[in-house]
This record gives C-alpha cells, structure tokens and sequence, in this order.
C-alpha cells in the first residue's frame, strides 16, 4: 500500500511517500480504507523524536493520528463494526503501532465512530485530537455558563474549536489571534477580541474564569495573574516541570494548572458530535493536501501557522 512514512527521526526532509507492506487483519481489530488524514502538532514532533521513549525505535514508521474511512476488513470477535461502514476514529503511534497516513490503517474498535451524518470524511479526520483536547481543557474548569473564558491562539487546530465549545456552553469569549484572523475569530463566535500583534496578552488586567492556551506558550505566571480565584488555566503544551508550579499555586493561591488533552472518551465523541449535528461547532478546514505532498502539509503546520486544521487526502 501507498503511505507517507519515516525510516528515522528527524525534520521534514525524512518524511517519504511510497509503497509499505499492508496490515494483516488480526482478532479483534479494524482495517479501514482510509479516505481522509489531519495533521497535528504530535505528528511533527513524533517525526523529529521528541517522543522516541514512547514510539521507539521501530522503523518504518506511519504517521498520522486522526483519520476517517470506510472498513475494509473486521477480524474474529468484532461485532461494532462491518464492512463498507464509514468510520472515523484516531491511531496510537505508541509503542510500535502505526498510523493512519496510508491507504489503509489497522486499529481496534473502542477507537473507531460511524461517521455522523452530515460530516465529510475530511471534517471527521479534523476532530479528535484538536476538538478532544479543547474539550477536556474545558471540562477540568467545570460549567462554563455564564463565566469569562479566554481562549489563546484561537484560529488554529486547537483554538478554532475552543472558541466554538466555549460559545456552546454559554460563556463569554475573548479569543486572541493576529490582525487578519480577527473576523474569522468574531465567525467562530468570540465575543471579544485580542490582537496580538498590537497589545501584549501579558499586560491584560481582565480576570478570566478558564484560559484554554491552545498556543501552549502563555507564562505560567501571566495565566495564574490572569485567573479569578479558583480559575483554571489548560495548555495544550505543559511541561513536566510545572506539575510542581502547578502544586504550588493551586495550594497558595487556589488556581489551577492543567495539561489539556484528548481522552477519546465515548461521552467526549458523543458531545462533539452533538454540537456538530446542532451546528454549534463545525470544523475550518483551509488546507487540503493529497497523500503523495504529507511533507508540504508537516511544513504547513509548523511554519506557516494555518488557520483551522491541515487535512491529507488519501
């Protein structure tokens, strides 16, 4: 089969497009005909070996978590799912298993939807890493109804959909993003804008009940400055090193540092999907690649900060 893989660790220039044996169905698990891929910023830095300790050093190495397709093939004891179903789900690139950047992709059924109606192949491989991930920063913060959420980076992968959820669950939304996203952040239903390039997130004197860091970058201590007493601030990018910073400001201050991650919860899939179906949250796809140009997709994101999320076609 066709997929775009990496034979070692390293930038953009090691990433391949070309023919890999296909999987052989085994008990209890899917092979689905892949039809869509996104990208996301674990892809990137599974390619450079940042996670080696988890992906080891098995090669090559299929990329790619987030995916949506039809089942092609169910082995022994799989009763979820048949063939010619059309399916979305993620892969685990952890510890020898590979992704879903090919023609086709093996992986249990506990990590596989029926594709809600309505939603494209390429919306479905949009959501679970970046929706999930928003959705659980929100979750750690409790009801959102009524209280002030600031959302930092949010017309990308992550931040796109943070904006929407916050919005569903009824809370008032500033969203941060350059000058030329900031109609399309007011589209995603940000009630309140911050240009970045123009005025220092860092000098900001609003409280906010839940900060959703979807850049990852803001300064442990601007966030907890930025926090109302019990505040909760999530990042899609929290050091090991701040669990201490994290114990120390919730013990003297009563605020909260949080990684945001996705759980692949049944109930997270059901919700997003709920607000999919109700229109409340509907996926920015601007970037589309074919299978063969993955590297210029990889270079997309990491260098050309895309607004909503970078697909692969397969």
């Amino acid at each position: 089969m066709k997929a775009a893989f990496i034979s070692n660790y390293g930038g953009p220039e090691v990433l391949k497009f070309g023919e890999i044996p296909s999987p052989a169905i085994t008990a209890g698990m899917v092979i689905i005909q892949v039809k869509a891929v996104s990208v996301n910023p674990v892809d990137f830095k599974i390619r450079d070996g940042a996670l080696r300790i988890f992906t080891g050093k098995k090669f090559p190495k299929v990329l790619g978590h987030d995916f949506s397709g039809i089942v092609d093939q169910v082995g022994e004891g799989v009763s979820e799912f048949k063939k010619g179903d059309q399916v979305y789900g993620y892969a685990a690139v952890l510890f020898g298993k590979t992704g879903a950047m090919s023609e086709l992709a093996m992986v249990a059924p506990k990590q596989l939807r029926k594709l809600p109606e309505g939603m494209t192949f390429e919306e479905a491989a949009s959501i679970p890493v970046a929706a999930l991930t928003a959705l659980n920063g929100f979750q750690k913060a409790g009801s959102l109804n009524g209280k002030k959420v600031l959302v930092n980076g949010a017309t990308g992968g992550v931040g796109h959909f943070a904006v929407q959820i916050a919005k569903a669950k009824g809370a008032h939304v500033t969203a941060t993003c350059s000058t030329k996203n900031i109609e399309l952040a007011k589209k995603f239903g940000a009630d309140e804008i911050i240009d970045y390039t123009k005025q220092d997130v860092a000098a900001l004197t609003q409280k906010y009940d839940s900060i959703l860091d979807a850049f990852g970058k803001m300064k442990y201590s601007t966030a907890i400055r930025l926090l109302t007493v019990k505040g909760v601030y999530a990042s899609t990018l929290m050091m090991p090193t701040a669990f201490l910073s994290s114990f120390f400001y919730k013990m003297f201050y009563n605020k909260t540092l949080t990684p945001a991650s996705m759980k692949g919860k049944p109930d997270d899939f059901r919700e997003v999907e709920e607000l999919f179906k109700t229109g409340k949250v509907k996926p920015l796809i601007e970037s589309i690649f074919p299978l063969e140009k993955t590297t210029e997709a990889f270079k997309l994101l990491e260098n050309g900060k895309p607004r909503g999320k970078v697909v692969i076609t397969v």
